[in-house]
């Protein structure tokens, strides 16, 4: 039997334990997410901002290249500043990183709308990104090690393609900060799922709370970074 390779056919054969029927893995950034009037702007990591004097910044879920970029600009290297970040990422929906460049699953009918997983905690929703990095393995070896995404267009309209993949282009953002924390960078990461625009639960700010006293009783240099999914 030939496999499919029209991408209707391979969305609705897909039979992932997350990366399942009908879904896509979209690209996380699009055209128009970076807000012009922000500065500095960072390649890689839209809408970095800093609040005011103090040591709290966000962004825009970055790129690998765009999170070693806000790190080195902030000082963030064993032989830099040696400024330690709380890097703290707020998004609830299972992200993974392909060739450096972060794709979340949506709803092949609903690709502008968030998955929404309320209530879910950071152990949940890492496992469910490692699953999604299995998914997505296991998927390109049956397409010569292809795996089909998705990008946005600047008219909006939706283009599928296909991502040549190994099994050290695919990441988790956990092996994400990992990695940089072997390579010296001196960050430290929390995930707090948080649903997009609605206030986070009472247990969220208890957490967020906790990292944040952590961090200002700490003797090091440090600052908080939070990242979630379209800071403007």
């Amino acid at each position: 039997m030939s496999i499919p390779k029209e991408p209707e056919q391979v969305m609705k054969l897909r039979g992932g334990s997350v990366l399942g029927k009908k879904t896509i893995l979209k690209s996380d950034h699009f055209p128009g997410c970076q807000n012009k009037r922000l500065s500095p702007q960072i390649d890689g990591a839209p809408n970095y901002r800093q609040a005011n004097s103090l040591h709290v910044h966000g962004v825009a879920i970055p790129t690998i290249d765009g999170i070693r970029n806000v790190l080195n600009h902030v000082g963030a290297q064993i032989d830099g500043k040696q400024t330690r970040v709380l890097w703290i990422n707020l998004r609830e929906e299972p992200v993974v990183y392909i060739n450096g460049r972060p794709f979340v699953l949506r709803d092949v009918e609903r690709p502008f709308s968030n998955l929404e997983y309320t209530g879910i905690n950071r152990d949940r929703v890492e496992q469910m990104e490692a699953r999604l990095k299995e998914d997505i393995l296991l998927e390109a070896a049956r397409y010569g090690n292809k795996i089909l995404v998705t990008d946005e267009l600047p008219d909006g309209q939706m283009v599928d393609q296909w991502e040549p993949v190994t099994h050290d282009s695919v990441k988790t953002p956990l092996e994400v900060y990992e990695e940089l924390q072997a390579k010296q960078y001196l960050v430290d990461y929390e995930r707090v799922p948080v649903t997009d625009e609605k206030s986070p639960k009472e247990q969220d700010f208890d957490i967020l709370v906790c990292l944040q006293l952590a961090l200002y009783s700490s003797d090091f240099s440090m600052g908080a970074l939070f990242d979630s999914e379209r800071p403007d």
